[in-house]
């Protein structure tokens, strides 16, 4: 099973900065700190068969799994080729606390000469365990270490285990960090690892073993982001076995699935190797964070007001007129910016982002934005005329070659021939050719106009700017049969 909320388009405008920056940082532990333990525990252990140090440890193993009742273990140890036992026993103790708490105080060897023989081999082999960074980090089952707990979090054993948690974080944060705030993210985003620590090691404790992974941490954000949005209809994508699509549905509904989905299989799937009991944990401890949260009044209604009724989009709307109206431009476009990914065609949300950007006095964003909103295609004649104050304003403030190119296309469509000259008069940097061209072309728009004063001006321009051009022959072909 799979459910992803997919609400909200991500960009610059929405783009959650805490989420990226926790991202960052689960990427560079991996690539960083992590790269290389395998070979190191590879190396380890190759020292391990090769020392006299398994010789002491497997029967002290064996006897270990007797006392502590460990039946199957022990019986999977006894069923293996001789060979192949040392192996086992190096592999199964990495993260074994009672094991190693045993072999210190010494219950396990058959006299002190055997444990005085042991002991400088097991710190020669346990000085090589602590070079790897994974094993110094990861959470031992058993073991009450409130820095593991957390840091075990920032841990992943793979490329696929990496992405997926990052791709659930990413998703998740877009929705909740905008909801919340940054620092009230983080703090949902650790405390939940911590609390899915704990619930790991209430279900794991006597168990040998560890875990590792952001993933209980981001089963917290889950719990959080189903209890802040309540019942807010959003967006998900689901998959089950071959059936998948997206679904709008109050996110609140998305707890008892997810929940119910870990639970599940913490029951019915225990050899899977995964922590569902971290996961069942973090989402517990997530939600509750989210319900003291929106208790207290903590989060952020106007990131959320769009999705209380179904007509969510004029909610956003009026919502950005209000912030506009307030010159609250980073308010306004942070909602504009939704709308705009969501209904990229609208007129006056590009209007909007346009005017936004000039109050703002980002000239050059204005400037792209005026292109964007004359790419559109006009539906009335209110605003046929918006898109030809926008010409005007452009062409006002000054535009680069390229914008002075759209517009001058954008204007020759439409007919405004006066600013279609404006526009082309700041088209200077193309060869000679291109530039003939699109004065003739403007020339041709005047004759379909019956402006023949005009066009015979521009036909002379053709003649005296562009003399070496096809288009000059064409011109003077036109002026003597005019």
């Amino acid at each position: 099973m799979l459910i992803v909320p997919l609400h909200k388009p991500l960009n610059l405008a929405t783009l959650p900065l805490v989420t990226m920056l926790l991202v960052m940082v689960n990427v560079l532990v991996f690539f960083g700190w992590q790269a290389g333990d395998d070979a190191k525990v590879a190396a380890a252990q190759g020292w391990y068969l090769q020392s006299e140090l398994a010789g002491y440890e497997l029967p002290a193993y064996e006897k270990h799994l007797r006392f502590t009742a460990q039946h199957e273990r022990l019986a999977e140890l006894e069923a293996m080729p001789a060979a192949r036992r040392a192996g086992f026993v190096a592999m199964s103790t990495l993260s074994d606390v009672s094991f190693l708490a045993a072999l210190e105080e010494g219950s396990l060897f058959e006299s002190d000469a055997q444990r005085a023989a042991w002991s400088p081999l097991r710190q020669r082999y346990q000085a090589q365990l602590d070079e790897v960074f994974t094993l110094r980090h990861l959470l031992r089952s058993s073991e009450w270490s409130p820095w593991r707990m957390l840091s075990s979090a920032f841990l992943h054993g793979g490329v696929m285990h990496l992405f997926g948690n990052m791709l659930f974080l990413v998703a998740l944060g877009l929705l909740l960090e905008g909801a919340l705030g940054g620092w009230r993210f983080l703090g949902v985003y650790l405390l939940g690892a911590f609390g899915a620590s704990v619930a790991s090691l209430w279900w794991r404790w006597g168990d040998a073993g560890g875990g590792l992974g952001a993933s209980g941490a981001v089963a917290a954000l889950m719990g959080a982001f189903c209890v802040v949005w309540g019942r807010r209809p959003v967006r998900f994508f689901y998959w089950f076995g071959v059936v998948f699509d997206y679904v709008r549905a109050p996110a609140i509904w998305l707890l008892p699935l997810w929940l119910g989905w870990e639970l599940y299989n913490l029951l019915f799937n225990r050899t899977a190797g995964i922590g569902f009991d971290a996961h069942a944990g973090g989402l517990v401890s997530g939600a509750l964070m989210g319900a003291v949260l929106v208790l207290t009044r903590q989060t952020r209604e106007d990131f959320m007001a769009d999705e209380r009724a179904p007509d969510a989009v004029d909610a956003r709307w009026e919502l950005a007129q209000q912030h506009m109206g307030r010159l609250e431009n980073a308010a306004a476009e942070r909602l504009l910016a939704e709308l705009a990914g969501e209904q990229p065609r609208r007129m006056d949300i590009a209007l909007a982002r346009y005017r936004v950007a000039g109050n703002a006095g980002q000239r050059a964003v204005q400037q792209a934005r005026g292109i964007a909103v004359l790419a559109l295609d006009a539906g009335s004649a209110a605003e046929l005329a918006a898109q030809r104050n926008v010409v005007k304003e452009l062409l006002e403030n000054g535009v680069t070659a390229d914008a002075a190119a759209a517009v001058f296309e954008r204007c020759l469509k439409a007919g405004w021939l006066q600013e279609a000259e404006t526009a082309l008069q700041s088209v200077t940097m193309l060869p000679a050719e291109e530039q003939a061209q699109r004065w003739l072309r403007l020339a041709l728009g005047q004759g379909e106009r019956s402006a023949v004063a005009g066009q015979q001006r521009l036909l002379q321009l053709i003649l005296q700017q562009f003399p070496q051009t096809p288009q000059a022959g064409k011109a003077r072909f036109l002026l003597e049969n005019s």
